[in-house]
């Protein structure tokens, strides 16, 4: 009886020890997610191995839209002053609006810009600028809400990206008697600039599945 025993206790050891294994294996065989924000050392960032691009300070905290939103990815800074002394700037691949043409998609979205803020911006200046190579337009918007004391300014950038047309937007936020400040504008235009797609979108896979079977 009592032989039998230990053997149980040392069968049981074992299969428990055979289960480890197997887990620790499979968990060593699942695919690792890419980290969200990773540093190079090019002095740039890659957001899910997806895009690089140099990003602002330490200070600027990173949003992230991954199940669908107003935008995929940005960073916001809270200013020193009184509220809403903040700026944000984003990366947004379905900016609001369904033309294929930029003066039109501008028209279009602008009428729903910052819509629900209950301002009405006033577009300040329009031109169109040369983005990763290819025509762009940049809109600088001013609006206000003397009911919530506070007013915005923005810059806009919407450019074409194979057959669609992607945006960044930064938005500096302050109460209407507070003072704009240029120095985030600056990190928002190194950004921009500096950013870089690292792989096919999933709109970018489906043209090309399109262009093949047409032929």
């Amino acid at each position: 009886m009592k032989g039998k025993i230990i053997f149980r206790w040392i069968l049981g050891v074992y299969l428990l020890t055979l289960v480890g294994l197997l887990l620790g294996g499979c968990a060593t065989m699942a695919p690792q997610k890419p980290q969200t924000l990773a540093p190079t050392d090019r002095g740039t960032a890659i957001f899910l191995e997806k895009y690089e691009f140099k990003r602002p300070p330490a200070d600027w905290a990173l949003m992230k839209n991954l199940e669908g939103g107003d935008f995929e990815l940005g960073f916001l800074k809270i200013e020193k002053g009184a509220f809403p002394s903040q700026t944000t700037f984003v990366f947004d691949d379905e900016p609001f609006g369904s033309s294929q043409q930029l003066e039109e998609r501008a028209k279009q979205y602008c009428t729903r810009f910052l819509f629900n803020s209950g301002m009405f911006p006033e577009i300040k200046k329009q031109e169109t600028v040369q983005l990763m190579g290819q025509p762009a337009l940049a809109i600088d918007l001013e609006g206000q809400n003397p009911n919530r004391d506070e007013k915005a300014r923005s810059r806009v950038y919407l450019l074409k990206k194979g057959e669609r047309i992607i945006s960044f937007v930064c938005t500096q936020w302050r109460p209407l008697s507070g003072t704009y400040d240029p120095g985030p504008f600056e990190y928002f235009e190194t950004f921009v600039r500096s950013f870089k797609f690292l792989k096919p979108s999933f709109y970018d896979e489906l043209n090309e599945k399109i262009k093949k079977l047409k032929g």
